[in-house]
């Protein structure tokens, strides 16, 4: 069976510097799944890093990294685009023998290859059922990743409305069904340990370091170039904050605090996604990029190492 790497985790907890690492070792290339990392322009405030593109193609640190800065700041891109995008690199990454690594920290773009989202003209009443378990912060989040103008548009009330928000993400996905046959990929899905206080620090940390980088500035250029304080894109964690502070709604220092608060809220979402017993992973922990490529090495195997 054709295999695959996930890696996952909330923001912050080290994926992508694991991804790399593992990368290098086994002749692999990622895929990014994080649904900011998507929007062009959009750098700072959604840690791109040192991702270089070269003549069309991105890189990082000298590995190929599929999925990112592709789609402009005021375009929707639902979970079934990435699937589908994401379904034709694993397999032309496999065609050319090296080892296809989905990296990212939104739960659903992960979910859709290891569960096989299916798309169907069928009403989908598991859909219904599942989304009238959650609460009210939950739906709102799975409302923003599928249609984050939408949410924008909605009032107080709305937004505070369950059954409101049900409907909406039902009609959004009318044909969202999650597969019960069996995926055609063997999948090792691995998860950076990390203590929640250190992981607090390093977030608040990473904020600090984009205002001194220019996220203010980020998000000024992205208007000049036309863009609509409503883009999708500018709706995001940290994003929404500069654009009351450039609207003189709060102050320089209000922003910083305000946009860790929303880090670390996005984190604990995050960390709740992934290793609450409803979505069923099967996590394998690492603590270092050792453990990692160790458990790689068990599970893809040494006699498919390549070098690169």
């Amino acid at each position: 069976m054709k295999k695959i790497v996930f890696i996952g985790g909330p923001t912050a907890s080290g994926k992508t510097d694991l991804a790399v690492s593992i990368a290098q070792k086994f002749s692999g290339e990622l895929i990014n799944a994080d649904s900011r990392q998507i929007y062009k322009y959009l750098d700072i405030g959604t840690n791109k890093g040192d991702i270089k593109n070269i003549k069309g193609n991105n890189y990082l640190q000298g590995i190929p990294i599929h999925l990112v800065s592709f789609l402009d700041p005021d375009k929707n891109y639902s979970v079934f685009d990435f699937k589908e995008a994401a379904v034709t690199l694993i397999e032309d990454i496999i065609v050319r023998g090296k080892l296809p690594i989905i990296v990212g920290g939104t739960g659903l773009y992960i979910d859709s290859i290891i569960k096989n989202y299916q798309l169907t003209t069928q009403q989908n009443t598991e859909l219904r059922k599942e989304l009238e378990t959650k609460d009210l912060n939950e739906l709102q989040q799975e409302l923003i990743t599928n249609n984050l103008n939408n949410y924008t548009r909605l009032n107080d009330s709305d937004r505070a409305n369950k059954r409101r928000l049900v409907r909406l993400i039902e009609k959004l996905k009318p044909d969202y069904i999650i597969n019960n046959v069996k995926s055609d990929y063997d999948s090792l899905f691995l998860y950076p340990t990390y203590n929640w206080e250190d992981l607090v620090i390093k977030i608040e940390t990473r904020v600090d370091l984009m205002f001194k980088e220019g996220i203010v500035e980020e998000v000024k250029h992205l208007i000049t170039l036309g863009f609509s304080k409503n883009s999708i894109a500018l709706q995001g964690t940290g994003y929404k904050e500069v654009l009351s502070l450039l609207d003189g709604n709060i102050s320089l220092q209000e922003c910083i605090n305000l946009v860790k608060i929303s880090h670390r809220q996005y984190a604990k979402r995050q960390r709740t996604w992934f290793e609450g017993e409803g979505r069923k992973y099967n996590l394998t922990n690492v603590e270092n990029a050792q453990q990692a490529e160790n458990k790689v090495n068990e599970f893809y195997g040494s006699t498919n190492i390549k070098t690169r």
